[in-house]
């Protein structure tokens, strides 16, 4: 009859056929008297019959079994029963049933956490952005707590920065909600997005509309908000400085202006991005350059063919990031007219 194995020499005979990777996971679980015995089980295994390592793998697989039943029984199990048996009455008995387990087993599992409406769930961010606008932070904050993550982060990024810190502030501060409070911010969502979809949308370009309101504050107003805006929301001022600030703005270079630029821009740059601009640009460069200047300038414009038009782009907009700066410094001056639309 073979010799009866301690459950350390299974535990050493387990770990030694799972790999090292596995191994080493299930060794960072034991206190260090375990790890000492286990690892010096180990290091004395030789060589075991094939029927010893079978008869340990399949105690070791039949354990498994047990425990895997154990974790599938409660609410889960109970829960897909009552489903099967009596689907109409599912819910109420599993709500007859969680108080009572609450109060039988007060260091069982906590509740499963409670949903919001899966229409909710589902809603474009942009319906529930306009959903949350006019609730308080701490409502705010429970829907987000229950929205996936990649949509509750999405939902953050739209908001300014003073409603992202208080409504993170709130989420944070959380430690428990009651299941009912829930269930009633999740029917007013679910009532005001009915009420939203019932609604015509009308198009909008609120991009360009907005544009079209900073241009009429002037150009110095029109950069500092694009500037405020560039913090919390840096696509969004791309696109209005794209819009209000384009290399035809230049136009409203004097020469002495247009010598100050001359001095701070690469000559590569100021090739490139002529190569995208009216003739009418192109001479209050050349007249406030001198001739030498002026044909290295035409030579490098001809060397570069047919630039693509984003690099074109980036180089028209480097000058124009340098001419907004000159003229923040008072170094420069633009004609307002050339960029403010009636």
């Amino acid at each position: 009859m073979p010799e009866e194995l301690s459950g350390a020499t299974k535990a050493a005979i387990v770990l030694s056929l799972i790999g090292e990777e596995a191994a080493a996971k299930v060794l960072e679980h034991l206190d260090k008297k375990e790890v000492r015995r286990v690892t010096m089980e180990i290091a004395g295994i030789e060589m075991i019959d094939a029927t010893r390592y079978e008869s340990v793998l399949e105690e070791f697989r039949q354990m498994l079994e047990q425990s895997r039943g154990l974790e599938l029984a409660g609410p889960p199990l109970a829960r897909r029963l009552l489903a099967k048996a009596c689907p109409d009455d599912a819910d109420r008995i599993m709500g007859e049933i969680a108080p009572r387990r609450r109060v039988d087993d007060e260091d069982g599992p906590p509740p499963p956490p409670p949903e919001l409406p899966e229409v909710v769930v589902r809603a474009p961010v942009r319906r529930l952005a306009m959903l949350l606008a006019d609730e308080p932070p701490q409502t705010v904050a429970l829907v987000l707590a229950l929205l996936p993550p990649r949509k509750a982060a999405r939902l953050l990024a739209m908001m300014n920065r003073e409603q992202r810190i208080e409504v993170t502030r709130r989420m944070a501060s959380m430690n428990e909600v009651r299941s009912e409070v829930v269930a009633r911010v999740g029917e007013v969502l679910s009532q005001r997005l009915d009420e939203l979809c019932d609604e015509p949308l009308v198009p909008l370009d609120g991009i360009q509309t907005a544009a079209d309101r900073l241009t009429n504050l002037g150009r110095a107003n029109g950069q500092e908000i694009v500037e405020a805006l560039s913090e919390g929301f840096p696509e969004l001022a791309t696109q209005l400085r794209d819009i209000l600030f384009t290399f035809d703005m230049l136009r409203g270079l004097g020469d002495r202006d247009a010598q100050e630029v001359l001095k701070q821009v690469d000559r590569s740059t100021l090739a490139l991005a002529l190569k995208g601009a009216d003739p009418e640009l192109h001479a209050i460069f050349f007249r406030n350059m001198s001739e030498r200047a002026g044909q290295m300038l035409k030579e490098e414009m001809e060397f570069l063919g047919a630039p693509k038009l984003a690099d074109i782009e980036k180089a028209q907009r480097t000058i124009i990031d340098l001419v907004l700066k000159l003229e923040k410094e008072g170094t420069i001056s633009l004609e307002e007219q050339a960029v403010v639309a009636g």
